[in-house]
């Protein structure tokens, strides 16, 4: 996720997006139970491509742009950002094993190792995070007995440590993440992603908006994004050419 944020400074058909909002089913109270049901309530897809509004701050600087994601699961993620007048200004292709980065505006690439996002954030922060992060899915590390089980409402509350990360992630009626909390005190490092006006695409749950506020040292970044496509199972294409303008930078 931070990786992603990083690009943003640095600067067939199409499923509309609809409104059907299923009936909340009866949430339960027991742990077991409520477990089992948020797994059932995980995305279930091979592809998903996701067209976005996002307006941008960065350490006090606002910017809006438009984003393309595109996520084949467990294999790659790439992500353009094009500016207000539709001119491409980043391009980013990350892998369980690297980080690639185009700056157009500045005409250099990046190729770093995945583990280089350990200089900006948690290194329980993974590949499979961030995809998590993308389609509204709960830490999969949360989803375990061994997390402290409470209930507010009808929404469910896990609570728990991986090593030196902190982690509080809430579940609504539907058993579909409305906030997950990621907290290294240590290092200074927050991640707060918030979930909200979730649609139904293909009988499953998908949030319209989501809402990122990431800090890690002096770096403060907040993405509000809003879901304006979204295409599940689908062939994709992730074009990522780098021709000899670029320079490479380290």
């Amino acid at each position: 996720m931070v990786i992603l944020l990083f690009v943003l400074h640095s600067c067939k058909a199409k499923k509309e997006i609809a409104d059907a909002r299923p009936t909340a089913p009866v949430a339960s109270t027991n742990k077991s139970a409520r477990l089992a049901s948020i797994n059932n309530r995980l995305l279930n897809y091979s592809s998903l491509s996701i067209k976005a509004k996002a307006d941008l701050n960065i350490n006090g600087n606002d910017n809006s742009v438009s984003m393309n994601i595109r996520i084949q699961k467990g294999q790659a993620i790439w992500v353009s950002v094009t500016a207000i007048a539709g001119l491409e200004v980043a391009r980013a292709l990350i892998t369980p094993d690297s980080v690639k980065v185009l700056n157009w505006l500045e005409g250099t690439y990046i190729k770093k190792p995945f583990n280089y996002i350990y200089e900006f954030t948690n290194n329980q922060v993974d590949f499979i995070t961030i995809e998590e992060i993308f389609a509204g899915d709960p830490l999969r590390q949360a989803l375990s007995s061994r997390s402290d089980f409470s209930i507010e409402g009808n929404q469910a509350i896990l609570k728990g440590m991986l090593e030196s990360l902190a982690y509080s992630i809430r579940f609504n009626e539907q058993d579909k993440v409305i906030q997950s909390s990621l907290k290294d005190e240590g290092a200074a490092q927050n991640l707060l992603v918030n979930y909200d006006d979730f649609m139904e695409i293909e009988r499953q749950l998908i949030p319209r908006q989501v809402n990122i506020q990431s800090e890690a040292e002096r770096k403060n970044i907040v993405i509000n994004l809003k879901y304006s496509r979204v295409d599940l199972n689908q062939t994709l294409e992730m074009p990522f050419k780098v021709s000899k303008r670029f320079t490479v930078k380290d």
